[in-house]
């Protein structure tokens, strides 16, 4: 449904993919995807208790994958 909506060109320094932001325990939700997701604590950005367990989760959308159905 998502992969629709990603180009197959890269006009970034990042390759084109999804960016979501998380909560809590991950490790089940990107067990299939550990070699590829990239994880960043946003506590270490923040202070606030709000963002203890928050994270960001960047997950790349290779070419031979974006705009297929």
């Amino acid at each position: 449904m998502t992969l629709k909506n990603i180009s197959r060109k890269n006009r970034n320094p990042v390759p084109n993919g999804i960016i979501y932001l998380k909560g809590g325990d991950l490790d089940e939700e990107i067990k299939i995807y550990r070699e590829r997701v990239r994880i960043w604590n946003i506590k270490d950005f923040f202070s606030e208790p709000f963002f203890e367990t928050k994270k960001v989760v960047y997950l790349p959308v290779y070419a031979d994958y974006a705009g297929s159905s």
